[in-house]
């Protein structure tokens, strides 16, 4: 609360000067504590519990790399993807915890957009094809894991997600194209990718089943 010494009046808000005179404001001396025009909302999450479920995640990724690799031997397929997998994950979850209205829908975009960029840079750079090979199948993987940590540490209803989550997966399907058409380099990226977005698909469908239902039915009646 501030006080306009012309008006002689409380004025309400973050006015700096006063709304009818422009003389500037002073802090009242009042003890009144002001109440917001609308409510507070607390935090529905912990934020030391999302950084654990990043850190668990981050540390078996990078262990899953050095077991596949020492496996298969494969080439081409070094660590800094693993880690620009990582990177995005974090992203994605600093995002989540800066602009939480719609957690789930604003992965989606942040998924979609990243995935343009990286096919637009691509192809200014003479297109060598690292969109298609590494960039995209990681983003599908790092949003569908960033959603599923949100998903854990975020009070949500099943409602609020479950079509977020199924496009996500459906996306993260689209790397198959890749392989079919043998746009790639390296298959693993896309390989997991498509794998772990299928898994993600049923799972998701078979234990939300009737969210899934009831949301494809309201949007269908739009």
């Amino acid at each position: 609360m501030k006080y306009c010494s012309k008006c002689r009046a409380d004025v309400k808000g973050d006015w700096e000067k006063c709304p009818l005179c422009q003389t500037s404001l002073k802090k009242s001396n009042s003890e009144t504590i002001e109440e917001s025009d609308f409510p507070e909302i607390p935090l529905q999450f912990n934020r030391k519990k999302i950084k654990q479920h990043l850190s668990l995640s981050s540390f078996l990724m990078i262990l899953l790399y050095f077991v596949a690799h020492f496996i298969w031997r494969f080439q081409f397929f070094n660590l800094e993807y693993v880690l620009f997998g990582i990177m995005i994950m974090w992203v994605m979850m600093h995002v989540i915890v800066r602009k939480r209205r719609n957690i789930v829908k604003g992965i989606v975009y942040i998924l979609v957009l990243f995935s343009l960029l990286s096919l637009y840079f691509d192809y200014i750079n003479g297109w060598l094809g690292w969109s298609l090979t590494f960039v995209i199948p990681i983003l599908c993987i790092s949003a569908l894991l960033a959603m599923f940590i949100s998903i854990q540490v975020v009070n949500l209803k099943a409602e609020d997600y479950v079509l977020y989550l199924q496009l996500a997966a459906i996306m993260g399907l689209i790397p198959a194209v890749f392989l079919l058409m043998n746009w790639v380099v390296v298959a693993l990226p896309s390989l997991l990718s498509v794998v772990f977005s299928l898994v993600m698909s049923i799972a998701v469908f078979f234990r939300h089943r009737q969210a899934v239902i009831s949301e494809l039915e309201k949007r269908m009646h739009v």
